[in-house]
C-alpha cells in the first residue's frame, strides 16, 4: 500500500507542483464584514477586519453593540453579496452561530437567505488574520476522504473507509485515471492520513463518523483511532501510539457527516480552531449540534463536489441552505420538515466567505450531475429576460423518496435585480424563486442522462 500512495503522490507532483498559485478573480461583489463594537475595540482583531476591508474592491465595516440585529437596516442597505461575521472564538458558541445564519434571512430576502457568510475566527487573532491575509485561490488537486466517497472529482486523492467492519477497504485516484479500489489498507489507517497530511500534500480533507467538539472517531461505529483537539494542537493517536499533526499549506476540511465539530465550547480543546491554528486549514465546515438528519453536510458536498467545479466551499453551504429553505417554504419536505428545521441554522463556515476553495473544473466536469447556462437579454418592454438552461449528464429526480435528497438547479445572477417573473412554459418547473442576486428552481419529478430542461424569467434591474 505504501508503494501505491507514493507514486501517487509522485504523479501529483508532476503535474501540479502548487496548487494555490492563481490569484482570486471575481465579478464585483459587496462583501460586508459584521463584527462586534468589543472585539474590533481590541487592535489584534482590528487588524483582521483591516485587512479583510482592504481585500476587496467593495467592503464596508459595519459595528454592533450587543445584537446583530441592530444591523439589519444599514447592512440590508448595503445589499452584500459575501457576509464576514469577524468573531474571537470565545463568542463564536452554536447560539452564536444561530443567530448569524437567521440575521442573514433579515436583509431584505426573507425566507431565503442574503449572502455567502462565513465567520472569520481562529484560536488567536494570528490565525484569523492568516485567514484574512490568503488572496490565492485554492483548486482542491489532492484529497483526503476519511470515507469511500467524493475523490471521482479530483485530479488526485485517497479515500479510506470509515466502517470499522471494512476497513481494509480504500481508493486512490491519480491524475486522468479513474478511481481504483483496493483491499489492503493498513490495520489502522490514521497514522497514513496524518502522514499525507503532515507532508502538506493535501489540499482537503472530509470526515463522517462520529465526533465531538473536541475530536474525530476515523472508524464507525467505534475503533482504536482519531483525531483530538489539545490546546491548539491536533494529536493523532491509533491505539497507544500518538501522531501529532502539523501542516502549513492552506486547505478546507469538510465535517460533512460528523456531529459537532465546528461547535466552540472550550475553544483551547476546539476541534475546528485546532484544525486553523495546527493543520493549515482556512476553511472549516461543520456542524455544532449532533448530525443526525444530514442535509446541509451530504448537500454541500453533492453542489460542491458533482457541479462541475462551479462552486466554492462557502457558496456551496448557501446553496444547499437556500434549497432546504424552499423545501421547507413549498410543503416538498413532507413529513421530515421538522428535520430540515433542526438541520437549518446549525452548520457553519469558519473562514473569509469569499475565499476561492473549489474542486477543478478539469476534473470536476467528468463527474457533474448536470451542465447549466444563464444568459440574458432586453426585451422591447425594458425588462431583462433571463434563460437558464440545464443540460443533464446523469438521471436526477427532484422529488426523491427522501425530501433531504432534494438538490435543486442553481445560478447566481451576474447582476442584482428585482421585480421576478416567470416567463415562458412552466409545464416542468415544479417550484422557484428569484432572489436578487440569485435562482433556484426546482423542476418535476425525474429526468434523465441528456434530457434538457429551461426557466425562463424577466427582472427590472
Amino acid at each position: 500500500m505504501k508503494v501505491k500512495i507514493s507514486l501517487l503522490i509522485v504523479s501529483f507532483f508532476v503535474l501540479f507542483s502548487a496548487s494555490y498559485v492563481h490569484a482570486i478573480a471575481k465579478e464585483d461583489f459587496n462583501y460586508a464584514i459584521v463584527v462586534k463594537e468589543k472585539t474590533y475595540n481590541d487592535s489584534d482583531w482590528k487588524e483582521v477586519v483591516k485587512v479583510l476591508s482592504e481585500k476587496y474592491p467593495s467592503t464596508h465595516i459595519f459595528t454592533y453593540k450587543k445584537s446583530l440585529d441592530e444591523l439589519v437596516k444599514n447592512v440590508t442597505s448595503f445589499s452584500p453579496d459575501y457576509l464576514a461575521v469577524v468573531s474571537k472564538p470565545e463568542d463564536a458558541d452554536p447560539k452564536f452561530i444561530k443567530a448569524v445564519n437567521q440575521f442573514n434571512r433579515k436583509l431584505g430576502t426573507a425566507p431565503y437567505g442574503k449572502a455567502v457568510l462565513g465567520i472569520v475566527t481562529g484560536l488567536t487573532a494570528e490565525d484569523a488574520l492568516r485567514i484574512a491575509e490568503n488572496k490565492q485561490k485554492l483548486e482542491i488537486n489532492f484529497g483526503l476522504g476519511g470515507m469511500l466517497k467524493f475523490i471521482d472529482s479530483l485530479p488526485t486523492g485517497i479515500a479510506y473507509c470509515e466502517f470499522y467492519e471494512e476497513k481494509e477497504n480504500w481508493q486512490a485516484k491519480a491524475p486522468d485515471t479513474d478511481i481504483e479500489n483496493f483491499t489492503d489498507a493498513p490495520d489502522d489507517h490514521l497514522p497514513d492520513m496524518v502522514e499525507l497530511i503532515n507532508n502538506d500534500n493535501i489540499d482537503g480533507i472530509w470526515t463522517s463518523g462520529h465526533a465531538t467538539p473536541s475530536g474525530w472517531l476515523a472508524y464507525y461505529p467505534d475503533g482504536p483511532s482519531g483525531i483530538n483537539a489539545d490546546d491548539g494542537n491536533l494529536i493523532g493517536y491509533a491505539g497507544e501510539e500518538t501522531y501529532p499533526i502539523k501542516s502549513v499549506n492552506p486547505k478546507i476540511y469538510l465535517g460533512i457527516g460528523n456531529c459537532l465539530t465546528a461547535c466552540i465550547e472550550d475553544k483551547d480543546n476546539a476541534y475546528s480552531l485546532a484544525w486553523i491554528h495546527s493543520g493549515g486549514v482556512d476553511q472549516f465546515f461543520g456542524y455544532t449540534v449532533e448530525s443526525y438528519y444530514g442535509m446541509m453536510g451530504w448537500g454541500m458536498a453533492d453542489y460542491f463536489f458533482y457541479r462541475g467545479g462551479d462552486f466554492t466551499l462557502a457558496e456551496s453551504v448557501f446553496i444547499i441552505n437556500q434549497a432546504l429553505i424552499m423545501s421547507m417554504e413549498n410543503d416538498l419536505a413532507g413529513d421530515e420538515i421538522d428535520d430540515m428545521a433542526y438541520d437549518k441554522d446549525v452548520c457553519i463556515v469558519y473562514g473569509d466567505p469569499a475565499w476561492d476553495a473549489r474542486v477543478p473544473a478539469s476534473s470536476a466536469k467528468e463527474t457533474a450531475d448536470y451542465e447549466y447556462s444563464l444568459t440574458n437579454k432586453k426585451t422591447d418592454e425594458g425588462k431583462t429576460l433571463w434563460t437558464l438552461k440545464v443540460t443533464f449528464n446523469k438521471d436526477m429526480n427532484f422529488i426523491p423518496e427522501s425530501p433531504k435528497d432534494i438538490r435543486p438547479i442553481f445560478a447566481f445572477l451576474s447582476e442584482k435585480v428585482n421585480s421576478p417573473e416567470a416567463a415562458g412554459d412552466l409545464s416542468a418547473v415544479g417550484v422557484w424563486h428569484v432572489s436578487d442576486n440569485f435562482v433556484i428552481v426546482n423542476f418535476k419529478g425525474e429526468v434523465k442522462a441528456g434530457d434538457t430542461r429551461v426557466f425562463k424569467f424577466t427582472t427590472t434591474n
